[in-house]
């Protein structure tokens, strides 16, 4: 008798955490898209099939890290680019989810083409819980552009969480910052990962900082780390004994690359131990190769070209400096990456660069864009002491794992889902 009243209570209680579980499941698998608001994402390259598997699928973007961190939360995460490729595809990326190309279409405008993707607004409110607008820099000159499409058609559908990279907002007319302002107040909750981009949301573009969250991309601090010289030489193959100036990121006018190489072609004379080197890809890569031939500096500059973040990783080691002086906004994963491989960083004054470049924190120097003068000094002060601007990782910097960026994401989707539920409600 005893028996089977202990056996009934155990078969009951098993049922219950069954059940339990199931609710548990279900309350929290979500579906999320992660969408790039920008045509063929800014890479200067149609994003057409063989592009797709060879390069999309194989890249450690930052999307892509946001994609890895949530599925780690045993959500389904796809990321979408918009292109000017006519059919929609599906692709696998190597961290295993998975990526959809859709068409978008263009108008005319001025000097840049409104764009927008009816089949990506068909696609996400179909299937998706959370629209997540992962691509940043929305300070453009399309009245209006994707991102505040993308906002008017989904808004009333399922939370839209944007992420803001910042930009200068005086370069917008009017008419222009009244558009993105707003977009930017219909999300539910607007990422940055500066402090004073969360000034310019609250200040210029009126935004509460209740719906303003501050995050930084998740990062894999195993890879970018400090490592011996020699140890990054060796397996890179390149030249211990000779030193380098280090550029990772797009090769475009806009991230100071014409200031970079005129100090570099000034300096190289009086630090002949030095090379300058450039990784990435863009829409300068042909004039940089013109000016590499014009100035006889074939043998001081090396084009590397794009590269995987495990090669990249050991350039940060294998340098002296490295620069983004730039004048475009947000947080840059490069600065990140920097910062945690302990290299010295000459940065622009531009929104959250000051926030862990800086000569206090003995990680690099911050200086105006487009100062040729200030550069150089910057140079020449980090050569005389470099010990002085490798003092150490700021403890944010050590809490950017895809597990708590997850984590913390995930609380985040909740409360908006919650949000939205119970404005349906009322």
């Amino acid at each position: 008798m005893m028996f089977k009243l202990v056996y009934n209570f155990l078969y009951k209680y098993l049922i219950i955490i069954r059940n339990y579980e199931i609710i548990r499941i279900q309350k929290f698998c979500m579906k999320i898209a992660l969408v790039s608001a920008f045509l063929d994402d800014g890479y200067q390259h149609n994003l057409n099939d063989e592009f797709m598997e060879k390069v999309v699928c194989q890249e450690d973007h930052f999307y892509h890290r946001i994609a890895h961190s949530i599925k780690m939360r045993n959500h389904e995460v796809i990321v979408f680019y918009i292109s000017v490729e006519k059919e929609i595809k599906r692709f696998k990326h190597k961290y295993g989810h998975e990526i959809i190309r859709v068409p978008a279409k263009k108008i005319p405008f001025f000097h840049e083409p409104l764009v927008y993707s009816p089949m990506l607004i068909e696609q996400i409110e179909k299937e998706f819980d959370i629209c997540h607008l992962v691509s940043g820099y929305y300070v453009m000159y399309k009245v209006p552009d994707m991102f505040d499409y993308i906002v008017k058609k989904l808004q009333n559908k399922m939370p839209v969480i944007a992420r803001w990279a910042g930009g200068n907002h005086k370069w917008l007319f009017p008419i222009r910052k009244s558009i993105k302002k707003n977009a930017l107040k219909k999300c539910n909750k607007i990422i940055c990962a500066g402090k004073e981009e969360i000034s310019i949301l609250k200040n210029v573009f009126k935004i509460s900082e209740l719906n303003i969250e501050y995050m930084i991309n998740p990062q894999n601090l195993l890879l970018f780390k400090k490592r011996e010289k020699q140890e990054a030489c060796k397996k890179l193959g390149i030249d211990n004994d000779k030193k380098y100036f280090l550029y990772v990121g797009r090769l475009a006018i806009n991230k100071g690359i014409n200031n970079l190489l005129e100090v570099f072609k000034e300096i190289e004379s009086t630090y002949p131990e030095f090379k300058l080197v450039l990784i990435g890809d863009g829409p300068l890569k042909n004039e940089i190769k013109k000016y590499i031939k014009r100035n006889r500096l074939d043998e001081k500059i090396i084009l590397e070209g794009r590269l995987p973040h495990n090669k990249i990783a050991y350039y940060y080691n294998a340098s002296s400096i490295l620069f983004h002086i730039g004048i475009s906004g947000g947080l840059p994963n490069v600065i990140v990456e920097g910062v945690a491989s302990r290299i010295p960083i000459i940065a622009s004054r531009n929104n959250a660069n000051i926030d862990f470049v800086n000569q206090e924190l003995g990680t690099g120097i911050i200086i105006n864009s487009n100062d040729n003068e200030e550069l150089k000094k910057s140079i020449e002060k980090i050569i005389k002491n470099p010990e002085k601007f490798t003092k150490g990782i700021p403890e944010k910097i050590k809490e950017l794992s895809s597990e708590k960026f997850g984590e913390k994401l995930e609380k985040i989707f909740e409360k908006c889902l919650d949000e939205k539920k119970s404005s349906k409600e009322k």
